[in-house]
């Protein structure tokens, strides 16, 4: 078994059990979250029942050890504004995009993978600099052995067919090296186009946690191996991983 394998195995688990993988680097762009003011405290509560952590750089420094019962640790990679609303202090005028870290940056942080966004329908820079992105992380990532999760956005202001968005922006991950792509609900009819498009793992992003249980039933039939879970679903955390099949605290 390779390196990548082993890692992907690490948040992956074996056919049967879906996966749940809990994003909580979104404090990366809006500060201090609900629920994750104390970083270390919430995540040893949250690391046992889920199969992933994603965190920024900065939240996977201040964890300590892991035991067998924790998740993997998984390392947002790139930053954005484009997650601040009209509603935050300061709303952004311009959408704006960053590289955070190298593969080899991931691997000295103790990182089972790498995670990055795809944005869609905001200005062409943006849209080119998140593929520049990926393909670099796919090409030294997978010479160091560790994964690349590439999550679909298709939030900007020019997106009119959200469901043929999602299905473009998976086209670009999966060209572009994406080991495991998240694919936010687009509907029915494109989440089939996509199942039969993509040939590495995919993971469902619920469109709302109370729609959870619907668009499940359909990903989980058309093969997606688990969820991905933002921090706005904390709250639904144990139904969900209940859902799954899988243990809560």
């Amino acid at each position: 078994m390779s390196n990548l394998d082993y890692r992907l195995k690490e948040f992956l688990p074996a056919s049967g059990h879906p996966a749940l993988i809990l994003d909580t680097s979104a404090g990366l762009s809006l500060g201090a979250l609900p629920g994750l003011e104390d970083f270390p405290h919430a995540a040893r509560a949250f690391s046992p029942r889920v199969d992933g952590l994603v965190c920024s750089p900065g939240q996977l420094r201040r964890l300590g050890s892991r035991t067998r019962a924790d998740s993997a640790l998984l390392v947002r990679a790139d930053w954005s504004n484009t997650l601040r609303g009209a509603d935050f202090p300061l709303p952004p005028q311009t959408a704006h995009y960053l590289p955070l870290l190298t593969a080899q940056d991931a691997l000295e942080l103790g990182a089972s993978a790498v995670v990055v966004s795809f944005f869609l329908g905001y200005e062409e820079h943006i849209d080119g600099a998140c593929q520049k992105n990926i393909v670099q992380l796919a090409l030294t990532g997978h010479a160091l052995g560790i994964p690349l999760l590439v999550e679909v956005c298709p939030e900007g202001p020019g997106i009119l067919l959200p469901g043929k968005a999602v299905e473009l922006g998976t086209s670009y991950a999966l060209e572009s090296g994406a080991d495991v792509v998240i694919v936010p609900y687009p509907g029915e009819e494109s989440l089939a186009n996509i199942a039969a498009m993509l040939s590495v793992p995919w993971l469902l992003k619920p469109s709302a946690p109370q729609n959870f249980a619907a668009e499940w039933q359909k990903a989980a039939s058309l093969g997606a191996a688990g969820v991905w879970l933002s921090h706005t679903g904390l709250d639904s955390l144990d139904s969900i991983r209940t859902t799954l099949g899988g243990k809560v605290g």
